[in-house]
């Protein structure tokens, strides 16, 4: 399920469709049960733009995976909501969190912020 999801999203982008496809990126999709599809977001209008252009995307799971059944689930968590860096010293703490050896590098070159 989850490859032909990708492959939706691979679609859409080429497509053009870039918003529906960032949203539909955000979470992996889960099984819930064998007719549900689960998936959270952290806002209501990303939910609420890929429930208003979810018919292309059900149909194109309904075929390939061959379960006209299924359905998709979407809930809003709002805590999974990412925070931007936008200063320098935030854009830093941010790679920091990511890879802690780049205060490393950060004093093998002398670097300031």
């Amino acid at each position: 399920m989850q490859k032909h999801w990708a492959d939706f999203v691979k679609i859409i982008d080429a497509d053009g469709r870039k918003i529906l496809a960032s949203n539909l990126n955000t979470d992996l999709p889960k099984l819930r049960d064998d007719t549900t599809i689960w998936i959270e977001l952290p806002n209501g209008t990303m939910k609420k733009e890929i429930e208003r252009e979810q018919f292309d995307l059900m149909e194109y799971l309904r075929t390939k995976l061959d379960n006209h059944f299924i359905k998709i689930k979407i809930t809003v968590n709002e805590t999974t909501n990412t925070k931007f860096a936008f200063t320098p010293e935030e854009k830093y703490e941010k790679l920091r969190e990511k890879n802690p050896a780049i205060d490393l590098l950060r004093r093998e070159f002398d670097l300031d912020l």
